[in-house]
């Protein structure tokens, strides 16, 4: 955030939670180039975020580190809306929302380093709810040769005790689903010129007993 056209992306992505038919918005990291932008900047955010009534789940990314420094840290987010989670546990958190039948786990990160493992110590126990998990780093495919930071391996996905695993880092919409975990990366919600300012969101639908389902849903379209 703090660019305009970020701006009008995330304005964008707030209001297509309600437009879409949203339960909850997840937002996968790198939401901050960097963790010296402005506390106005951090505002702007908040404000964002508390115009909707569903829930908010943050995972700090590479670019938006929870470490020491981390923005995340500052005064302004001692005030943020109380539909805001924040992740901030380095060893793995999760959230319950019982209204949801939902469990969201992720793991906050230190540093974006190949010994940081984003899916390591996810929980099996989900209380006879849904599990969604987030997850920011590099998946590598088989024909991979060189080792990337906070890397993710396609026999880890599959053997991921969640439903969907939510995806950051990439800035493009890739299905790397393994198994029966269906996972994806979501891309960027914000475009690549003033001329074409907005991107897509995914939507996911959890239906019950088992099936996941997920769509791209162009921003520019409900405008």
């Amino acid at each position: 955030m703090g660019h305009p056209l970020a701006d009008g992306a995330l304005r964008a992505v707030v209001d297509s939670v309600s437009r879409l038919g949203g339960d909850m918005l997840l937002l996968v990291g790198d939401v901050f180039d960097h963790g010296r932008v402005p506390d106005s900047v951090l505002e702007s955010f908040l404000e964002e975020i508390g115009r909707i009534n569903q829930p908010a789940v943050l995972l700090p990314g590479n670019h938006d580190l929870y470490d020491d420094n981390s923005l995340y840290q500052r005064e302004v987010f001692q005030h943020k809306p109380d539909n805001l989670h924040i992740i901030t546990q380095t060893d793995g958190e999760a959230l319950s929302f019982p209204e949801l039948t939902l469990e969201v786990w992720g793991r906050a990160m230190l540093s974006h380093t190949p010994a940081f493992r984003p899916l390591e110590g996810m929980p099996t126990q989900r209380n006879g709810h849904w599990m969604v998990a987030l997850a920011h780093g590099h998946f590598h495919f088989d024909d991979d040769r060189d080792q990337r930071s906070s890397p993710i391996y396609p026999p880890e996905i599959a053997a991921a005790p969640c439903d969907y695993l939510a995806l950051g880092h990439w800035d493009r919409h890739v299905d790397v689903s393994q198994g029966r975990v269906t996972a994806v990366y979501s891309g960027t919600a914000r475009g690549s010129s003033p001329r074409d300012p907005l991107g897509e969101v995914t939507v996911v639908d959890l239906t019950p007993p088992e099936a996941v389902t997920f769509y791209q849903a162009d921003l520019q379209a409900g405008l």
